[in-house]
């Protein structure tokens, strides 16, 4: 493990979840396709799911309809799914409804926010609706069996920024009260400042917070968009890349929160065998217990005997000899930065 550069090693890990996505041939770099890879379509059913990635991948790359996930999704879930596309028949295919944004339901139009049409003429995407309405009436009948998912195979992805928060809160023993100020009985109900320092990350959708005031710090919502989250009452969606504003986001969120679970008082998640009087000298075994235990709890898996003793000698050591609780901290900070951590 080289922590020093672990957030690069994530950035990398996590864009090969979503490179090649949107392009339907050979092409230069661009910033949907960095390497230039060839992303031919294998078939007209993959031609399609290529050609309206970059209008749906942002909503359904992941989740309960990761449509866009594989080509194997798109077919599963989509293509092949009465309940999105009657094949021969556009005009009564929820797909082109959503895409004319006629849908019935909660949501009559996808992508939210920008009627697809004006994607198309934006140049954002350069599939039109006529041409999905052609693929549709000329769609081959569904296979006899669809290809399932393959054990074997598996795919990385980048946390959302959702996920980030929810785990990290978890992880560290942190809850919404040690970043906010609760001196008002009534705070939950009010506009609330707050805590300094503490390195605030909200949505601006989340509920409480519809209002816009539950959150009066401007930049804990504008953390959690560098983070990739998306806004729905702004029609924002989330970023799937993982670009320098969120490495940088991750770094100080990281160091932040690591430093108020090491500060909050009878809180074990980050000091579970030791204390900020143990150290390398005093009580060597303690340390390395805590340091493996810390591994597991925030990578999910014990780490090997070089793991941990890079992540000793690299990161414990040299900030111990500031001080305890520095060490905790960066050895803390270091492992949500592991790309184990920010992939899934």
């Amino acid at each position: 493990m080289n922590t020093l550069r672990s957030t690069l090693m994530g950035a990398a890990v996590a864009l090969l979840a979503v490179s090649c996505v949107g392009k339907i041939s050979d092409a230069p770099s661009t910033p949907e396709n960095p390497d230039g890879e060839n992303c031919e379509a294998v078939s007209k059913n993959d031609e399609i799911r290529l050609a309206l990635a970059p209008a749906c991948q942002g909503c359904h790359l992941t989740g309960n309809k990761p449509f866009f996930a594989s080509l194997t999704a798109f077919e599963n879930g989509l293509v092949y799914n009465e309940k999105y596309v009657k094949r021969g028949d556009p005009g009564n295919s929820m797909l082109i409804q959503l895409l004319n944004g006629v849908a019935p339901g909660s949501y009559p139009q996808m992508p939210p926010g920008q009627p697809y049409n004006e994607l198309v003429s934006s140049g954002r995407v350069t599939l039109t609706i006529a041409q999905v309405e052609d693929w549709i009436r000329n769609l081959p009948a569904t296979p006899a069996q669809l290809e399932a998912p393959v054990a074997e195979e598996f795919s990385v992805r980048r946390l959302t920024a959702e996920e980030m928060i929810i785990s990290l809160m978890d992880q560290l023993g942190l809850t919404l009260e040690d970043f906010v100020s609760t001196t008002d009985p009534n705070w939950r109900n009010r506009p609330y400042v707050a805590n300094g320092g503490k390195f605030f990350i909200w949505p601006g959708d989340w509920a409480p917070g519809i209002s816009g005031e539950y959150v009066s710090d401007s930049r804990s919502v504008e953390r959690f968009e560098a983070l990739g989250g998306g806004n729905s009452l702004l029609y924002r969606k989330r970023d799937v890349s993982f670009g320098p504003s969120a490495a940088q986001t991750l770094v100080q969120m990281s160091q932040a929160w690591c430093a108020r679970a090491v500060d909050k008082k009878n809180n074990p998640a980050v000091l579970r065998y030791v204390t900020l009087t143990d150290t390398s000298k005093s009580n060597p075994d303690a340390v390395q217990k805590n340091l493996r235990s810390l591994y597991l709890r925030m990578l999910g898996q014990p780490p090997s005997d070089a793991e941990a003793q890079a992540l000793y000698e690299q990161v414990y050591l040299p900030l111990e000899a500031q001080n305890t609780r520095l060490a905790w901290i960066g050895v803390c900070a270091a492992l949500i930065r592991h790309p184990m951590w920010i992939t899934y």
